[in-house]
């Protein structure tokens, strides 16, 4: 079944579908493929949980993520942050900013 998921960043707003079975890592690779942003770059967070999927191999549904809870007229929304480029630490990553809609 497909999940359909609303994901935004700043002033960017991305609309995408994908089977349950897909995990973390196919969802960064339709990303990447829109904003050329790597995705080792990119961490996506579930705003109902403010849960980071973190764990590229998880499935969707492992994150709780169904086709039940996702659906095409109410995706769930996720939140795309970018690695900070301080040179420090791996895991330095930008807060949740999002523009109003």
């Amino acid at each position: 079944m497909d999940v359909f998921m609303m994901i935004r960043r700043q002033k960017l707003t991305l609309f995408i579908d994908t089977k349950e079975t897909s995990s973390v890592l196919d969802v960064k690779k339709m990303i990447e493929g829109i904003t050329k942003v790597p995705t080792n770059n990119m961490r996506l967070i579930i705003d109902s949980t403010k849960q980071a999927m973190d764990d590229d191999y998880q499935t969707l549904l492992d994150c709780g993520l169904t086709s039940a809870t996702a659906k095409a007229y109410s995706p769930v929304l996720l939140y795309l942050c970018h690695r900070k480029n301080t040179g420090g630490n791996e895991n330095d990553w930008e807060p949740i900013d999002v523009a109003e809609l």
